[in-house]
């Protein structure tokens, strides 16, 4: 490493040298390189005072409670990598790097996983009559998660959306992988997606290991329409990824309540018989809130369906505003009295394959219905996890 050292060095390195002036070679001045000929033993005690003034710049990194560092060095240049233990939330950077003005960044914190509660705020909610309603922050859906498969003829297309309740665990609907004609295998979840066609440094694509799909699970009418993903391996939890909290079972939230839903999906009206136009969805990821409709109204507007108890309705009886195709699997969230933002409802279906249509609510899953289902199917560790958070 090249660097200035103060005057005290200089005055410690000659009166080692017996304030000698070093023999440099012809046509070398002095000042040109002043440790030309200094002896091997001086050699290393100059090279130690260089790594002092580097030091003092980039002290040593104290590894996170809770967490854990990789890196050696401190020179300019060098980097340090963090990560948490099991259970435990990167805030802040991931990776620090030495400058000559000291490290990129302060060193981050290992704190317990907290559910529900995002580190970036969302804007608030405003309604422009748009399906799919306005930009998300980036950040402020951290349990978001978007399914691709590399099979599909569109790169990076989104496929159907998902939530976060683990490091390793999603929660979506099942007619996203059945019936049995789509593929079971090769799927891959994008977490801390935002813009589907960018690669904004934050992304992590992991690939499913499992899907359970409820057994009671029926195509035609879309009851019991959940599934559970595991991940082949858990995603790093940090500002970007992080879980949303699963609600009480038989948890019921009041009609009228407003809630969030999110995706990348279809971004037009889309009336009965009406075919799928330009855009099939959104490049970045879009929110709405939408008002929880009781299941008797729910049912009272959608005559030609049962509006079972496993089953939530949502939406705005002048329409305009809903999800729609590609945005199935996603989550309805809701806050709790702790302002958590918990999954009270996962995107399934709307009135005759339309949406946004005035009257005609969207219908979802009752995550709060299915709570003793997916406890049934993780293990006492990943209930633990999720019963852990804060």
């Amino acid at each position: 490493m090249s660097m200035l050292l103060p005057v005290a060095v200089w005055v410690f390195v000659f009166a080692a040298v017996g304030a000698r002036r070093p023999q440099c070679p012809p046509g070398i001045g002095f000042g040109a390189n002043v440790a030309c000929s200094l002896p091997n033993h001086l050699e290393e005690i100059f090279a130690g005072l260089q790594q002092e003034v580097a030091d003092e710049i980039c002290p040593v990194p104290i590894p996170p409670s809770h967490g854990t560092m990789a890196g050696s060095d401190v020179s300019i240049g060098a980097t340090y990598t963090f990560s948490c233990n099991h259970g435990y939330q990167l805030q802040g950077t991931s990776t620090i790097t030495c400058t000559e003005e000291g490290w990129s960044a302060e060193y981050p914190i290992c704190h317990p996983i907290r559910c529900g509660i995002p580190s970036v705020r969302s804007k608030e909610a405003k309604i422009d009559r748009i399906v799919g309603g306005h930009e998300v922050v980036p950040g402020s859906q951290p349990w978001v998660v978007s399914f691709q498969h590399p099979l599909y003829p569109l790169p990076r297309f989104n496929l159907c959306g998902g939530s976060l309740i683990s490091p390793s665990l999603i929660v979506t609907a099942a007619h996203c992988f059945r019936p049995l004609s789509k593929p079971q295998t090769g799927w891959v979840a994008h977490l801390a997606e935002h813009n589907l066609y960018e690669d904004e440094g934050r992304e992590q694509n992991i690939t499913v290991q499992d899907i359970i799909v409820h057994q009671d699970f029926v195509y035609d009418v879309l009851t019991n329409d959940i599934a559970l993903v595991r991940l082949s391996q858990p995603a790093h939890m940090n500002d970007w990824v992080s879980p949303i909290c699963l609600p009480e079972a038989g948890e019921k939230v009041q009609a009228q309540t407003l809630c969030t839903t999110a995706g990348w999906g279809y971004t037009k009206p889309l009336a009965q018989g009406e075919s799928l136009s330009g855009d099939l969805q959104s490049a970045t990821l879009q929110e709405i809130e939408i008002p929880v409709v009781s299941n008797r109204k729910c049912a009272r507007k959608l005559p030609d369906y049962e509006i079972y108890p496993e089953q939530m309705c949502a939406g705005y009886d002048e329409g305009g505003i809903d999800t729609c195709v590609g945005d199935s699997g996603g989550s309805l969230a809701c806050k709790d009295d702790g302002g958590r933002m918990t999954i009270q409802g996962i995107t399934s279906f709307g009135d005759k394959g339309t949406c946004a249509q005035p009257a005609k609510p969207g219908v979802y899953s009752r995550v709060s219905a299915f709570v003793s289902w997916i406890r049934e199917h993780v293990t006492d560790q990943e209930w633990a996890v999720i019963s852990s958070y804060v």
